[in-house]
């Protein structure tokens, strides 16, 4: 559950600061820790990973 209340808090903190620049940084993280915690079994996708980072 703290894994959420520390998301909540970083996309409140973009909010509250109105730094909107930052929010796609932001996405693009998310997105590839979204990929690589799927992925960890599967060595079918891991030339996916590897071109993108």
């Amino acid at each position: 559950m703290s894994r959420f209340q520390t998301l909540s808090e970083l996309v409140r903190h973009f909010l509250h600061r109105e730094r909107w620049v930052l929010l796609p940084l932001l996405g693009v993280l998310l997105l590839g820790a979204v990929i690589l915690g799927v992925s960890t079994g599967l060595s079918q996708v891991a030339p996916l990973v590897y071109a993108l980072f």
